[in-house]
């Protein structure tokens, strides 16, 4: 027997395409505007908090770039 898959229901193929988001998300590979993108919609902060702690993911790091200008300003005001 099938099991009748409703619009509004995610499948396992979507759970496993968003799991792999929030993976790369959380590990800094992606950036939550490209996160958006790849899932479709806009997300809250806190649910993007409470989706990674699911799934036991840390919550993303990422070390800023900067130009030059911007880390002699940085390095000028602190």
């Amino acid at each position: 027997m099938t099991r009748l898959q409703l619009p509004h229901s995610p499948s396992a193929n979507d759970e496993k395409l968003l799991d792999g988001y929030f993976r790369q998300f959380s590990a800094g590979e992606i950036s939550r505007r490209e996160f958006e993108d790849l899932t479709g919609k806009e997300w809250w902060w806190g649910d993007i908090l409470e989706s990674l702690g699911q799934r036991n993911l840390p919550y993303p790091t990422v070390e800023p770039k900067r130009t030059d200008a911007q880390q002699k300003l940085a390095d000028e005001v602190f």
